[in-house]
């Protein structure tokens, strides 16, 4: 009978160091959110890179980062368990790369640890843009209740803040494992200081500006499994009439705000629904802006459905609407539907595919014509959607969301802290409406200056929020990252993608010479 090898000390540490990253990076995030584990959680990570063989290393790398997904989205089991698996191994990938690099580098401190953020912010740019993009979770989302940490996002977006966070592990992993070089160690741990300090600063020296609005949000929290229940219809209805009549009291009210799809059909061509919308509206004499469902009818007879956002005015007339442009795979649309044959769509009972939009839209309200753009769902999770906004004329952006499908307080927590950078990025407010929360008002530096909530921590309710909004003028100059873009994170992904492939060839060129 073979006996069982032990593991050899080394294997055993680098495991260990391997977990220990995982769960920092899970603590990191909702539900515990450590704001302080960003420092450290990649350092164990890193430092195991400096010690194990390479395939050890990268073994490790990929299970801590598959432990850490699995973990931080286990929320998603609540729609889909295969999906949840899949996802996080595919995300894993996305740490393989940061793993080589670690364990490669041949020079001092602080070259390895500029060149591991770069890596890092490169591979996590990708990861928010191939195949759509699932930009869940970046490193810098992590450090957003530390405003200075976050304020360098107007200059390189989310992935600059990212870059900072992984700078600092490096550092400290170089520290522990590599004892030398302690100029490149100080050097590095000096422009941490620097950027901190300059994010203090910057903090502390925002002007509040003077144009304000007034807005309630109104969060009707519906259970997933009776939104679309026609017996329900008239339990969706009055919680909308109930909240919004109590928003409306409120005499300096100047837009009432209801979360996506809050009405249970399609409002433009819904009797009932736009019944509500307008006896409201008119009553109360406020814009309503809403969340709904839309029907397009072509010529050919063909239906096009979308995720949209109607702006009603204070006589219940359609002022402004605008259609989702970032959907969700197999939860909005089904990949290559127009292929599947009719029978397949109805064995298989595969939904209906929601069409996505072109392009922003810009609405005004309010005594002193804000500019503002929606964005509908997971959209404020993408930096280069705000950024559209903003540059074509908003000044505030509003989130119209519902995070019903998943769990009551992880997914949404998760949801509003990816929120934070897009304020930040493009220095301009930004409004959560939530379903079932977290329905919220951030500000341009990045604090929750208001939240929903029932005085336990609870976001889950339904309620009324009422948030004193200070938006910037029309005339504000653009940030950096507005006017540029990701022009850091595709640089980042460049030089990364350029240093995989030689790193691969060099490798193979050594072992096509018997060196390996």
């Amino acid at each position: 009978m073979k006996k069982i090898t032990p593991s050899r000390p080394g294997e055993a540490s680098a495991a260990w160091a391997a977990a220990l990253s995982a769960f920092l990076l899970y603590a990191l995030f909702p539900p515990l959110e450590w704001t302080w584990a960003a420092w450290v959680a990649l350092a164990p990570l890193f430092a195991m890179a400096r010690f194990a063989p390479l395939r050890r290393a990268l073994g490790y790398g990929y299970l801590a980062g598959f432990v850490f997904w699995l973990l931080s989205l286990r929320w998603l089991t609540h729609v889909t368990v295969l999906g949840w698996i899949g996802l996080c191994a595919y995300c894993a990938l996305f740490l393989i790369p940061v793993v080589r690099a670690a364990h490669r580098w041949h020079g001092g401190a602080f070259g390895f640890a500029a060149s591991t953020a770069v890596v890092w912010s490169g591979f996590e740019f990708l990861r928010g843009w191939i195949f759509g993009g699932f930009p869940w979770n970046p490193l810098g989302a992590g450090v957003a209740p530390w405003l200075p940490a976050v304020q360098t996002a107007e200059f390189g977006g989310v992935w600059l803040v990212s870059a900072l966070v992984v700078f600092v592990n490096a550092l400290l992993a170089w520290a522990v494992v590599e004892r030398r070089d302690w100029l490149g160690v100080s050097l590095g741990l000096g422009l941490v200081v620097l950027a901190l300090g300059w994010g203090a600063v910057r903090v502390a020296r925002l002007e509040e500006p003077s144009r304000v609005i007034r807005l309630s949000v109104v969060q009707p929290a519906i259970p997933q499994d009776e939104k679309w229940v026609e017996s329900k219809t008239k339990l969706i209805y009055s919680r909308l009439r109930q909240l919004t009549q109590e928003a409306q009291r409120d005499p300096w009210t100047e837009l009432v705000i209801w979360p996506e799809t809050a009405l249970p059909d399609d409002v433009r061509h819904s009797e009932r629904s736009y019944a509500v919308v307008s006896a409201l509206a008119k009553k109360g004499r406020i814009p309503i802006l809403t969340g709904t469902l839309d029907t397009v009818v072509l010529d050919t007879g063909v239906e096009h459905y979308f995720n949209s956002a109607f702006l009603f005015d204070p006589q219940a007339r359609l002022a402004g609407e605008y259609d989702k442009r970032h959907l969700v795979v197999f939860g909005e649309f089904i990949p290559l539907s127009r292929w599947i044959p009719e029978t397949w769509r109805r064995r298989l009972r595969l939904p209906l595919s929601i069409t996505k939009g072109r392009e922003s839209a810009v609405f005004r309200v309010g005594l002193e014509d804000v500019p503002f753009s929606p964005l509908i769902c997971f959209e404020d999770i993408l930096p280069h959607l705000a950024r559209a906004d903003v540059s074509s004329g908003a000044r505030m952006l509003v989130n119209l969301t519902n995070d019903a499908w998943f769990d009551e307080h992880i997914a949404p927590r998760q949801h509003m802290r990816n929120a934070v950078l897009r304020a930040v990025e493009n220095r301009v407010p930004l409004v959560r409406a939530a379903n079932t929360g977290v329905s919220c008002m951030i500000e341009p530096s990045g604090r929750i200056a208001s939240i929903l909530h029932d005085g336990e921590g609870r976001t889950w309710m339904p309620g009324v929020l009422w948030a004193k909004v200070a938006v910037p003028p029309d005339s504000t100059p653009l940030t950096f990252y507005t006017r540029y873009g990701d022009m850091y994170g595709i640089a980042c992904a460049v030089a990364a993608l350029l240093w995989l492939v030689a790193s691969l060839r060099h490798v193979r060129r050594i072992r096509s010479m018997g060196g390996l």
